[in-house]
């Protein structure tokens, strides 16, 4: 064993990482799993029920129900990111990676709003899209559309779009920045090849960027998935713990926390004995569906980097 050691000394750097990551990561991981498997409720003793809580989620009408339909919540906010946000940070990247007139000033105005905490982010836009004073009412009224006056944030089937559209007001420029960052790298040749071959300003985009930024593009598709699954605060700021009317905003993990630490139990303290049991159970599920999608995409990519390296 010494002599193995001593032909690679760098597991010995690598031995306090690995401790760190233990305790952190994996230990919480595996003690939810465990966790799981008992009725309980944080305080008294615990009752080993196997898969009984999974059971019970998957059985009871109620609690199915929410997680449906945080799921397609959740889900919502995913396809939100991928056919809507992702786009624009790639223009709003190129635009800026162009250098075209304004670009410095663009690029701090667009990424300023990451500084802005979740609880102003909310109060700004209920400012906007309040019934009486917002600002969106106000103009509807002021230019004879009386019409579409109406309380925008008590409309259950626009509630997940509002959200989506706090959440990309405030967050936009993280995903430009990365593109922005790998859009630098590209060799400038090629650019200006397809310039002198005829290619105008979109398609030197299409056709020369994107496909030399994709990797960048699948990593931050993967990382919007795991915001999706797990986004919390907006939700809970705006609609409580409840998700909003009608759980127009629930969440994967604003239901999690409804079943483990909410006030107000959603299946009239059917849980409340089984409070943390239920909840370790649901952040399982949420934990597991990450992963697998996760390693899909490393697999993938690994897969796709070893035959590009084969062609070579």
């Amino acid at each position: 064993m010494l002599a193995y050691l001593k032909k690679r000394p760098f597991i010995f750097f690598m031995i306090p990482g690995l401790i760190f990551y233990s305790v952190l990561i994996i230990y919480p991981i595996l003690s939810a799993m465990q966790l799981s498997l008992f009725q309980w409720n944080g305080i008294g003793p615990r009752t080993f029920v196997g898969l009984g809580n999974y059971m019970e989620l998957f059985g009871d009408e109620r609690l199915m129900s929410q997680f449906v339909n945080a799921l397609l919540n959740s889900l919502k906010l995913f396809g939100f990111t991928v056919f809507i946000q992702t786009p624009i940070q790639i223009i709003l990247a190129y635009m800026v990676y162009s250098k075209m007139k304004g670009h410095r000033f663009a690029h701090v105005a667009i990424f300023a709003p990451q500084i802005i905490c979740t609880p102003i982010i909310v109060f700004i836009h209920r400012l906007l899209l309040d019934a009486n004073v917002g600002v969106f009412n106000k103009f509807f009224g002021a230019v004879g559309l009386d019409s579409l006056v109406r309380p925008w944030l008590g409309i259950p089937e626009l509630g997940i779009f509002f959200i989506y559209v706090m959440i990309t007001w405030g967050g936009v420029g993280i995903g430009m920045t990365f593109f922005l960052g790998a859009m630098k790298m590209i060799n400038k040749d090629c650019l200006e090849a397809a310039r002198i071959d005829g290619a105008g300003f979109w398609t030197r985009l299409v056709r020369v960027v994107l496909p030399q930024i994709k990797v960048t593009t699948i990593n931050l598709i993967l990382l919007g998935y795991i915001y999706s699954m797990t986004m919390f605060d907006f939700s809970y700021v705006l609609g409580g713990s409840t998700g909003g009317m009608d759980g127009s905003i629930d969440t994967l993990a604003l239901f999690f926390y409804r079943i483990a630490f909410g006030d107000s139990n959603p299946v009239g303290g059917k849980l409340y004995e089984n409070s943390i049991g239920m909840g370790t159970t649901i952040a399982c599920l949420l934990f597991i569906m990450i992963f697998v999608i996760a390693l899909l995409q490393l697999i993938l990519m690994n897969r796709r980097s070893s035959e590009d390296g084969s062609r070579s």
